[in-house]
């Protein structure tokens, strides 16, 4: 066989490879109904269950949120987000106007804290609580000077954004670390007590955390409070924030669920909330866990690959490493080195040990290359090739290049029509559509992915439109970035708290 014939047949079985991959990750029409119908199963199994720690099914943790903002709130709060890259202090002022000034000091979480198993509680509250003083110096130090005791204690809000079996506004011990932690000292431990101990031992006790919220539920709070629309839209139709949502780093969402049907409450929490008056709470779905069982979830061998070998929690929020940006990449990066293995790519490299460090390195793709490599419509590909040059050190041929873009599309496909799915179900479970004569609901979004990640947004949105709720439901649907959702939505909760 010539080089050229060579050249060919290696090309043309590239492609069908390739192929089959991309048709491995296509979600169709009857998954997406499938999937819906068992999300809403799930919810109500949830909404029963009294173990929130359970790794199968959905957490539905009620959050004891038990009311919504309307934009006239007034006050400065502080609030603090432990996310999966950065901790966040902010100072938030609600203007009572659906406006807000925010300042805030945002720090990366160092390296040790995530990658060393010896790390402990301590050490990760005591590193907050520095950062929180250093704010506190920065921003209000009025509260350090002599004769500040007759100042009011400050109100913080805490946005915890991983599982956690919440049993009041302001106490709840961690299920489980995501994103990287690895503390197993603080699992079953209360996040409140912990933090509140290591601020008074920083000299911060007129610092009172009052509230712990998960983004999600910050991000409907601080929608809820920002949105113009919820009164009425310019055509008169009724509008309603229905979910608060978030992808990104992860994934997760949260809606209002009426009480009654909150069977895992305590029966005298919930008969104490309606004699109040209160008739809904939020519910933390945790929906990064569903399906754990991979009943349905469509499932390739670089799922597997991706759970096992190169996640801190194999076995848990299997959903979510479908669809969030901290996974999206390392999905690429499986399918390029198997496809390596087949003999089909970057023949150049005789075996896996020649092949780059990078791209033999777990979690070191990043979706924001996916993301240019999505759009990517420059002369033979240019941009991708240096994409993957400068984040892989990867040479690549242009029909290699063509191959990922197709491999990269598929992935993101994916990814937007699972990620649809939830929203489908929730508006379904709950009648949301249909509760007002031509009522729409506004869905509050934040996260890099749904911002960012070209196209992803329209992806969902078709997806949405051959869910269940159909075409006409979709088009009353609309999708909102949430800016500093989880800030201001912990700023919220500490209000009222």
């Amino acid at each position: 066989m010539s080089f050229n014939e060579l050249h060919k047949a290696t090309e043309q079985a590239l492609t069908k490879a390739v192929d089959d991959i991309c048709d491995e990750f296509y979600i169709s029409d009857e998954k997406l109904q499938e999937l819906t119908d068992y999300f809403i199963e799930q919810m109500e199994e949830g909404l029963n269950k009294q173990d929130a720690t359970s790794s199968k099914g959905l957490p539905m943790i009620p959050s004891f949120v038990t009311g919504m903002p309307n934009g006239t709130e007034r006050g400065v709060v502080l609030a603090a987000d432990l996310g999966g890259t950065n901790f966040r202090v902010c100072s938030v002022k609600l203007n009572g106007d659906h406006t807000f000034q925010l300042e805030q000091m945002k720090s990366k979480i160092p390296d040790e804290l995530l990658d060393d198993e010896s790390v402990t509680s301590k050490d990760l509250f005591s590193y907050l609580s520095r950062r929180t003083m250093a704010f506190i110096k920065k921003y209000h130090p009025e509260y350090l000077a002599p004769n500040s005791e007759s100042l009011p204690p400050l109100k913080l809000g805490f946005t915890f954004s991983y599982p956690v079996n919440q049993t009041s506004l302001n106490s709840g011990c961690l299920i489980r670390w995501t994103k990287g932690f690895k503390i197993a000292d603080t699992v079953g431990k209360d996040i409140v007590e912990l933090y509140q101990n290591e601020l008074n031992a920083q000299g911060l006790p007129f610092v009172h955390v009052v509230a712990m919220t998960n983004d999600t539920v910050g991000t409907l709070l601080s929608h809820c409070y920002c949105s113009d629309n919820t009164d009425s839209l310019t055509s008169g139709d009724i509008t309603e924030v229905a979910i608060g949502c978030i992808y990104g780093t992860g994934t997760n969402g949260c809606y209002m669920e009426e009480i009654k049907n909150i069977k895992k409450l305590p029966e005298e929490d919930r008969k104490r909330l309606l004699d109040e008056g209160k008739t809904h709470m939020v519910i933390n779905t945790e929906w990064g866990s569903f399906d754990n069982n991979c009943k349905h979830l469509p499932t390739t061998k670089y799922d597997v690959e991706v759970d096992q070998k190169s996640s801190a929690n194999p076995g848990f929020h299997l959903f979510e490493k479908r669809v969030s940006g901290m996974y999206l990449g390392e999905i690429l990066r499986c399918i390029l080195v198997d496809l390596h293995d087949q003999g089909v790519m970057f023949n150049q490299y005789r075996s896996y040990d020649q092949l780059p460090q990078r791209l033999k390195s777990p979690l070191e793709l990043s979706s924001e290359v996916l993301s240019h490599i999505e759009i990517d419509d420059s002369k033979e590909l240019a941009e991708t090739e240096l994409s993957l040059l400068q984040s892989l050190r990867l040479p690549t041929t242009f029909a290699e290049r063509h191959s990922i873009q197709k491999l990269v599309r598929g992935i993101s496909h994916r990814s937007a029509y699972l990620a649809a799915i939830p929203i489908a179900a929730i508006l379904k479970k709950t009648n949301a559509l249909n509760k007002r004569y031509h009522g729409e609901v506004e869905i509050g979004c934040d996260g890099s992915v749904v911002e960012y990640y070209p196209g992803f947004r329209s992806m969902m949105r078709h997806a949405l439109a051959l869910s269940p709720i159909g075409a006409e439901g979709e088009r009353k649907v609309h999708l909102r970035i949430a800016k500093d959702g989880s800030g201001v939505g912990a700023a919220l909760c500490a209000l009222v708290a």
